[in-house]
């Protein structure tokens, strides 16, 4: 019996190569991040400095998985843009416990997540 990976992510890029939609499936705890962080900086060293993150099926994010996006938020300060859409509930919650959703907006639909990034 093989054991159900807690962690997927999948990358899509848009027409124009400009920003990416990374899709969080499970859990983003410390071995999720060990995965994540390496794809996340081959994007970003590739030109691109709008990311978009899709939260619909992220159960949990732990502070390391916060951080990277910090991180990211940091990093990309100036030259582009970082957003995030349909968080779960529990995302949601760790992002205004942590006041996150002040440097991490938080949108409803995919569409307006990637606008916000366009701006």
């Amino acid at each position: 019996m093989s054991k159900k990976p807690t962690f997927a992510c999948q990358f899509e890029f848009t027409p124009d190569n400009r920003a990416v939609v990374i899709a969080l499936l499970g859990k983003l705890d410390p071995e999720a991040v060990e995965e994540l962080h390496p794809q996340v900086q081959e994007v970003y060293r590739a030109g691109v400095r709008r990311f978009v993150f899709d939260l619909t099926h992220l159960e949990y994010a732990g502070s390391l998985g916060l951080r990277l996006l910090v991180g990211l938020a940091n990093q990309v300060r100036g030259e582009g843009a970082i957003a995030v859409y349909r968080p779960t509930e529990a995302v949601l919650s760790m992002l205004t416990m942590t006041k996150l959703t002040q440097l991490l907006p938080v949108h409803l639909t995919r569409e307006e997540a990637l606008a916000a990034v366009h701006k």
